[in-house]
């Protein structure tokens, strides 16, 4: 998405306001953000709810267990935070400072940046996707017997 976008953000170079492609793609992210934050919040809470009610998992089950089904969850929790961390680097620190990096470019008249951190923003939202995937993979192999 952002690579279609961003062409057509070049051509309001001249007059200094954000192209119709940069401006969409803000707009989806700011409201996007508090939707996927506010999700992330509510999975780790019934998540954590039904691992303690309906399994009766316990801390100290949770690390010293060794069944298929703990083993699994453990994964499928471990991926939970990477998506987490990786979701606010990307949103709150990677993305804004290349939005910012957009801007000057803009400012100043000069082609949008092409730098290392440009495609780190890229690649994170990929493996981001990739990994939730997998926990959508894990979730379900964790009801099959």
């Amino acid at each position: 998405m952002v690579m279609v976008m961003l062409p057509l953000a070049r051509k309001d170079m001249a007059s200094g306001q954000p192209g119709p492609g940069l401006k969409i793609l803000r707009d989806a992210a700011n409201r996007f953000l508090p939707v996927a934050l506010g999700s992330m919040i509510v999975l780790a809470v019934t998540g954590a709810y039904l691992a303690w009610e309906h399994w009766g998992i316990r801390t100290g089950v949770f690390f010293t267990n060794d069944s298929r089904f703990m083993h699994m969850l453990q994964a499928k929790s471990g991926l939970f935070v990477f998506v987490v961390v990786l979701s606010l680097l990307h949103d709150c620190w990677l993305g804004p400072m290349i939005m910012e990096r957009l801007d000057q470019a803009r400012a100043a008249g000069l082609p949008p940046p092409q730098s290392l951190a440009r495609r780190i923003v890229l690649l994170t939202a990929r493996v981001n996707l990739l990994v939730v995937l997998a926990i959508v993979v894990l979730a379900v192999l964790l009801i099959r017997p």
